[in-house]
């Protein structure tokens, strides 16, 4: 009887793990699950000797479309988080069926603190936006969305220990020194969690919470808005959250939703062209979707005549957009961490959102936006040579100039000057202080990058002066190309 059972148990062990293999064949595919392009069957021989990396390939290429995979991972995270009450997924299982982001964990512990210096190059950097939207006519303000822990930190596990300060209150603070406008969104939601602005499985806001933020965003920035203030909603429990998701590919558990009474004034898509549902299509790019999400505009009849709106945004924003565009005759939206300045039409408001999390990429790519121009600039020291290295590339936009410090450069208060000395005169620029990662290798060192407006009218070779600290580094000639 004992070698019997043996026999059996044998056999359904190797029954169940040939299983996969087995049904390979007859399932359908995991691509839309993984939301990536799955790997590629790899070739036991590569560029004509053989592929010594064909295992690790190969495991990829199963990985992806083993069958069954959602409901395998579905289980397994189930018994990790509702039972054993372990991380899983890149998600924490919080305390009463909250869910977080994996990497939440370090702004909410300051672990990925950003140096003073970073912190000062963010801060130049909005105080440069917020300066250009002004001598343009518009209002700016400068959105942060704090983190769900950074919120409801009462529901992290208790093995994670909150910080007194993170990236996010540093850079409030500078923004203050500097006199930057911006909705201080962490005090707002904070202010009303115990309505639940956000969701407990979802790692956003729900609507009542972006109701909320909102009418924080639009009296930071001045403007005249619809409030809402009457507006009823209902609570439902449909909402699929994006950490759920992650958890239980297979299905898992619904979270509330709070689907406001609001009827918007009509509105159209100028950009993609010929949408025939406006309603509907709004509703896709409010959905998780991200399907051609990356920039579009629309015009209402609900906003002053000739009121225009520029809202860089990531995943917070998706819920704003019916209140945003319900006040402004045209609004543009872009999912970027890199907005588009320069282009904007006079008198255009511009909220820049982004998420406590991503903060750091406030500092890794310049934004489209031509260098002011500065005067009265003075150095007391020439630094040595070596200790700075330029490039720049002519553009579409314009002639890009960028560039990095040594490592050991004092760069005093972070504010960074190009001045271009020529045939034609000397003329002086403020940099954003950033180390471009997009046109740089590598990544945390001191750098600046600008832009110089074509209508300037520039061209030609110039020789360059960086001033910071009240140092002038010495750069190399740079040929401009009037376009």
């Amino acid at each position: 009887m004992n070698k019997a059972f043996k026999i059996v148990y044998s056999a359904i062990f190797f029954a169940v793990c040939a299983a996969p293999l087995a049904m390979l064949p007859f399932v359908k595919s995991n691509a839309e699950i993984e939301k990536k392009e799955l790997a590629e069957m790899p070739s036991y021989i590569k560029d004509g000797s053989l592929n010594t990396d064909f295992s690790v390939q190969f495991e990829e290429w199963f990985n992806d479309r083993i069958p069954l995979r959602s409901e395998i991972l579905s289980a397994a995270n189930f018994v990790k988080g509702q039972i054993l009450g372990t991380s899983s997924s890149n998600v924490i299982s919080g305390r009463d069926g909250w869910l977080f982001y994996d990497n939440e964990k370090l702004d909410y512990m300051d672990t990925n603190a950003m140096s003073d210096a970073r912190i000062r190059q963010a801060a130049i950097t909005l105080s440069l936006i917020e300066e250009q939207v002004k001598a343009k006519g518009g209002r700016f303000t400068f959105v942060p969305m704090p983190n769900k822990a950074s919120v409801y930190g009462e529901y992290m596990p208790f093995c994670y220990r909150q910080a007194d300060e993170n990236n996010l209150s540093r850079l409030c603070k500078e923004l203050d020194r500097l006199g930057v406008n911006y909705t201080n969104m962490k005090k707002v939601m904070t202010d009303n969690k115990k309505l639940g602005v956000y969701h407990k499985r979802d790692s956003h806001w729900n609507y009542l919470g972006a109701l909320i933020g909102y009418n924080a965003i639009m009296e930071s920035l001045g403007a005249p808005h619809k409030s809402y203030s009457n507006c009823e909603y209902t609570v439902t429990k449909t909402w699929r959250g994006d950490l759920d998701k992650l958890l239980y590919p297979a299905g898992g558990f619904l979270d509330n939703q709070y689907y406001l009474d609001i009827e918007y004034d009509p509105f159209t898509f100028v950009t993609p062209a010929g949408v025939k549902d406006p309603p509907a299509q709004l509703e896709l790019f409010m959905s998780d979707k991200e399907e051609g999400d990356d920039r579009f505009t629309i015009r209402s009849k609900g906003g002053p005549k000739d009121s225009k709106l520029y809202m860089a945004r990531d995943s917070f924003g998706r819920a704003l957009l019916p209140l945003m565009m319900d006040n402004y005759a045209q609004s543009t939206f872009e999912r970027t961490d890199c907005p588009e300045i320069s282009t904007l039409a006079d008198g255009t408001d511009v909220v820049y959102e982004i998420v406590e999390r991503n903060l750091k990429n406030l500092v890794s790519t310049a934004p489209y936006m031509y260098a002011p121009k500065r005067t009265d600039i003075t150095s007391q020291f020439v630094a040595e040579d070596g200790s700075m290295s330029v490039s720049f590339s002519n553009e579409g936009y314009g002639c890009r100039i960028f560039g990095v410090f040594s490592d050991n450069a004092d760069l005093g208060d972070g504010r960074v000057y190009v001045t271009l000395t020529g045939q034609n005169g000397s003329f002086t620029y403020e940099a954003f202080p950033i180390y471009d990662t997009k046109l740089l290798e590598g990544e945390d060192h001191n750098g600046f990058s600008m832009l110089i407006d074509p209508s300037e009218g520039l061209s030609g070779e110039y020789k360059l002066t960086v001033t910071c600290n009240n140092i002038d580094y010495n750069g190399d000639t740079v040929n401009i190309v009037k376009k």
